[in-house]
């Protein structure tokens, strides 16, 4: 994969997402002596650096190194098609990546959206967790390079054969669990986009989470479909005498204008306000489609002012600080 090997961002990004100053990333590329991209001198307030040397930046001014080296797993799930989760989870998956942390997104949808935002040709042979299950090939194969600090295992429409599969195997519910304790010590974070349907594979996924993010449109058929996954969840893990994951409930597609979306709003505040980031939801902007059709990350062409790029940054800090508190809270427990 070298879709991304020439991009890179501005200094005036860099400091949108690490929360500091312009001029601490200027005098850090200073003193470094960091190299622009070439093609990037032509305009001076256009000047690009490249992935490699932006995730140093981040890797020594990070306030979160403590989520480093956790192999933290994170699920964006939902049931119901339509809510923009694999928008946000191709956000959230390739900026922290941008940020310094090594991850893994595993495509778990056979429509595959996430592998095309990526670079995946459809017409290209990649091994997806279909072979891993079948053993065809190791976890490990089957991991392809995006750029540094991003791999993925991509997806097609061969993962609609692995509900038969899984369901003639015994413990089928913690199949993929055994191959993800495989890559113990290799990630940071493994973020799974999953199918919108309640399957086997999404079961899998959800035994294997740390943490599940819950994209929810903010629609009344939405908050409909959000009661019956969130009573799905308890009964499921309930059944597994497992503890229930981390749960955020992310609001998707917010109009400040739609009396639709404040309705919504305050039905999930009203219910689910203990799973919400408060005052949070993701706007609705024309970068999010803009950033699929281009299979370009945010970060990559947004205006310093985007209010999709803002959004994204306030979700990703309030998912890290969660994180974060989950870690401190199990080692306090120990």
């Amino acid at each position: 994969m070298d879709s991304f090997s020439s991009l890179g961002i501005t200094q005036k990004m860099i400091s949108i997402l690490a929360g500091v100053n312009l001029s601490t990333v200027n005098r850090w590329i200073t003193k470094n002596n960091i190299q622009a991209l070439p093609k990037a001198h032509e305009n001076s307030r256009n000047v690009r650096y490249p992935i490699g040397e932006i995730r140093s930046f981040f890797q020594e001014y990070s306030v979160l190194k403590e989520l480093k080296n956790n192999d933290l797993v994170i699920s964006f799930y939902n049931f119901k098609g339509g809510t923009g989760k694999t928008s946000i989870c191709y956000q959230v998956s390739t900026h922290l990546a941008l940020m310094g942390y090594n991850v893994l997104v595993i495509d778990a949808d056979p429509q595959a959206h996430l592998s095309n935002s990526l670079g995946f040709d459809n017409n290209q042979n990649y091994p997806t967790l279909s072979d891993v299950v079948q053993s065809n090939c190791t976890i490990e194969e089957a991991i392809i390079n995006i750029f540094p600090g991003l791999s993925c295992i991509p997806s097609d429409l061969s993962l609609t054969r692995l509900e038969v599969i899984l369901s003639n195997s015994t413990k089928r519910e913690e199949i993929l669990l055994n191959h993800i304790e495989k890559l113990k010590g290799k990630y940071d974070f493994i973020i799974f986009d999953t199918n919108p349907t309640i399957s086997l594979l999404n079961r899998n996924i959800l035994v294997c989470s740390d943490h599940v993010s819950i994209i929810c449109e903010t629609q009344p058929y939405s908050l409909n479909g959000l009661k019956m996954l969130m009573e799905d969840m308890n009964l499921f893990f309930s059944n597994m005498r497992l503890s229930l994951p981390e749960i955020l409930v992310v609001p998707n597609k917010y109009e400040d204008r739609s009396s639709n979306s404040a309705e919504a709003m305050t039905v999930l505040r009203q219910f689910y306000s203990a799973y919400m980031i408060p005052d949070f939801a993701v706007r609705k902007s024309e970068d999010i489609p803009t950033s699929a059709k281009q299979a370009l990350p945010l970060a990559f062409f947004a205006r310093s002012n985007s209010l999709a790029l803002e959004d994204i940054k306030d979700l990703i800090s309030s998912l890290l600080g969660r994180l974060k508190d989950s870690l401190r809270g199990e080692m306090s427990t120990r």
